[in-house]
């Protein structure tokens, strides 16, 4: 049986529940801006003296028939904040009536005569459940001045964040208009509790909540429907807990699976394929299909070579590093499912000619659709043999023509400078016995400045508009070693790139091979522009198959 009512706060959060977070719900992720936000609407609420109560949202619990305690599938952010600014007007609470009537929202008091044990209102997601009870509810946490232990996980830190802004904002207002508030909250603000005895229905209103438009994402739907075909509580918090981990392979594997742009929600998508599923299709799925996905996906975002044989783990690196550097993703479903499908050996083969295809894309600028059309063609043929693959990994003539027109023209003026960038990181790789791995602010630095001023009047204007924004006139610094060179005659430039500046910025080497080559160019002029930048053209063109 599904019930449905309106509460008072006082209620929802009184003795008529108790409420626990189940291990398959997200962590506690709301930030100090949202509660500040929640707070701010109650004052204004409250200050519009309207006669109608103020509605905070709904509740949705799995609760068993003659059970206090209710778990909760949906509302746990909100519920888990109004607990938060309960527990913070508690403790800045001047009345000891305010403070007793503030106390029985957040926190039962042992009473032998009662036979009432120690206890709280909601029980926290178990990872964050002790930090929550002695750092929150406890009577007099949020006085303090940091928490009762260190956080440990992110819902941890906006716990205490969440606290702390909430207490400055209400030590602001004064106690008489704080007195009002707690009443207001209490007594005048309310939620919508569907209440349910089963799982399975809890999760159905779960989804209904979603397609009506709340703020629920396509993977909160696709597990609510899934951990719906499990009738076990233990493989249902095993299966929660798993989920966490595969949530950004969702939409990758639909791709592979459907070979095609997705023109309908994720959402969807997975409800179409596990809609007659039985509690062992969804398993397989879970354990044969994501399981093994999810570790070749890890390996592909951070660029681990070290699953294949030694002789070819540098091969396998180099194409992986390659492919992290283009400035969009595309090119993931492709390779997780060659990874999925292909030996070692054809595999860090199928990664090095994907390489340059996605480069291609990228330069040929290629748009969404076209690119995905493009990797669909790959998909369906790594279904094929070997020839057919290399076929269909080959670029084109017309690909290839447009790439090499790109790279050889006024790459700055043409790309954003986020893809020049990237451009130039895989050029140094290229170039280097130990490539620079550097994560502050990388800068493309011009050799002969946009804007040259003395010491640039050997250049003829139409050589100039040529070589300037050009592959072999850019190197890549970092932010403040570029504002050093900025506009400076190359004899200077010089000597900010190798450290002999006498500026900050100009006293330590430069360490990109881009910038090492330059040792041995005593003068910029055209001819020396024409030999690095023909050097620089053939490395990448060959890199990529161009």
């Amino acid at each position: 049986m599904i019930t449905a009512a309106e509460h008072k706060v006082y209620d929802v959060l009184g003795d008529r529940y108790l409420h626990e977070i189940p291990p398959y719900q997200r962590p506690y992720s709301w930030t100090d801006e949202e509660a500040k936000q929640l707070l701010a609407d109650l004052v204004e609420a409250k200050d519009g003296l309207s006669d109608e109560p103020y509605f905070l949202g709904s509740l949705v619990l799995i609760r068993p028939l003659g059970q206090v305690v209710g778990q909760v599938v949906d509302g746990q952010q909100r519920l888990t904040t109004l607990t938060i600014l309960g527990a913070v007007l508690r403790d800045l609470a001047a009345d000891d009536r305010e403070r007793e009537a503030l106390d029985s929202i957040v926190y039962i008091r042992p009473n032998a005569f009662l036979d009432q044990q120690e206890a709280v209102r909601v029980l926290a997601h178990e990872d964050d459940r002790l930090f929550f009870r002695e750092s929150i509810q406890t009577p007099g946490a949020t006085a303090k001045g940091e928490p009762a232990g260190p956080p440990k996980t992110e819902a941890q830190e906006h716990m205490w964040a969440n606290a702390m802004a909430l207490r400055k904002m209400a030590t602001e207002l004064p106690t008489s208009e704080r007195q009002q508030l707690v009443t207001y909250l209490l007594h005048r603000c309310v939620l919508v509790v569907v209440s349910t005895e089963s799982r399975a229905a809890a999760l159905r209103i779960f989804k209904v909540l979603n397609d009506r438009g709340l703020d629920l994402t396509n993977a909160d739907v696709i597990k609510a429907d899934m951990l719906a075909k499990f009738r076990q509580d233990v493989e249902v918090h095993f299966q929660a807990k798993r989920w966490q981990e595969f949530e950004g392979l969702l939409e990758t594997l639909r791709f592979i699976r459907e070979e095609n742009k997705n023109r309908r929600t994720l959402s969807e998508a997975y409800a179409d394929r596990f809609k007659a599923a039985s509690v062992d299709d969804v398993r397989a799925f879970l354990v044969d299909e994501m399981g093994p996905a999810k570790v070749h996906y890890g390996r592909l975002l951070e660029s681990d070579a070290s699953s294949f044989p030694t002789q070819l783990q540098a091969k396998a690196a180099e194409a992986l590093i390659g492919l992290s550097l283009v400035p969009n993703k595309d090119w993931v479903p492709v390779a997780l499912s060659a990874y999925l499908k292909q030996t070692p050996e054809r595999l860090a083969k199928t990664l090095e000619r994907l390489e340059g295809l996605a480069w291609t894309m990228q330069l040929t600028r290629r748009y969404d659709t076209q690119r995905m059309n493009r990797y669909v063609e790959v998909l369906k043929a790594l279904k094929c043999d070997e020839a057919t693959l290399d076929g269909t990994l080959a670029l084109t003539q017309e690909e290839r023509s447009e790439a090499a027109t790109s790279l050889d023209g006024p790459l700055y003026n043409t790309f954003p400078t986020r893809v020049v960038r990237a451009i130039l990181e895989r050029l140094d790789r290229l170039m280097s016995e130990q490539p620079v791995v550097w994560s502050g602010v990388k800068t493309v630095e011009h050799i002969l400045p946009q804007n040259p001023a003395t010491g640039w009047d050997h250049f003829d204007e139409e050589k100039r508009l040529e070589m300037t924004n050009s592959l072999g006139n850019l190197v890549l610094l970092t932010s403040r070693k570029n504002s050093g060179a900025s506009n400076l005659p190359y004899a200077e430039k010089i000597k900010v790139y190798f450290g002999l500046g006498q500026s900050p910025s100009s006293s330590k080497r430069a360490t990109y091979a881009s910038v090492q080559e330059l040792a041995h160019v005593l003068d910029w002029t055209p001819s020396t522009f024409d030999v690095r930048h023909a050097r620089h053209l053939a490395l990448l063109k060959s890199r990529w198959g161009i």
